[in-house]
């Protein structure tokens, strides 16, 4: 049964909560521009029950991220945007392949700050952006969830090139690496 306005113009609200897990702040340099402060007061003024902050290769705002959450009684959903080895063996020409990280448990978090620890670790001259192994998160999957990103994440990729079979292959890739649930 759907609610009708005053009007008799149907309730267009979701029958479950939306929440945003891919949510960038201006921690992520060109690519998120508001403080995370708004951006938890404004989840709050729209009613969602958490959200995730998933900034580029780290956890930069995490304390912020928390705090905010708190004071708005959301529930914070700690996660990364990372650059990760391509899946495939098919890298992009300018970037590595994005995947989503989320911590589902304390574990994730744990494991989530050991992948983006030993990809930032891996170049500490820093003349190149962090990048997973696909080694090492297989390692480090237990507690995650895992989102296929933006448009520079490899499935996406894949399949804006006309590349449905590689992008299948990247997707099985991911199924063994993180169980149907956390994928």
């Amino acid at each position: 049964m759907t609610a009708n306005h005053p009007e008799g113009v149907p309730d267009a609200r979701p029958s479950a909560p939306f929440v945003h897990l891919h949510v960038h702040s201006n921690f992520s340099f060109l690519d998120g521009g508001s403080r995370i402060d708004e951006l938890v007061s404004r989840a709050a003024e729209l009613g969602q029950p958490a959200l995730a902050l998933t900034d580029h290769d780290g956890l930069y705002g995490a304390v912020r991220f928390a705090k905010a959450c708190a004071k708005h009684g959301i529930r914070p959903i700690f996660g990364a945007e990372a650059r990760v080895e391509s899946l495939c063996g098919d890298e992009p020409p300018d970037d590595p392949h994005h995947l989503v990280l989320l911590a589902e448990t304390r574990e994730g978090y744990a494991n989530l700050c050991r992948l983006l620890s030993t990809a930032h670790l891996a170049d500490p001259e820093g003349q190149r952006p962090p990048l997973i192994t696909i080694a090492s998160l297989c390692a480090h999957a237990e507690g995650l969830i895992c989102l296929t990103a933006c448009r520079h994440g490899e499935v996406g990729y894949l399949v804006d090139a006309g590349r449905d079979h590689g992008a299948r292959a990247a997707l099985l890739h991911l199924r063994e690496i993180f169980d149907a649930a956390h994928l």
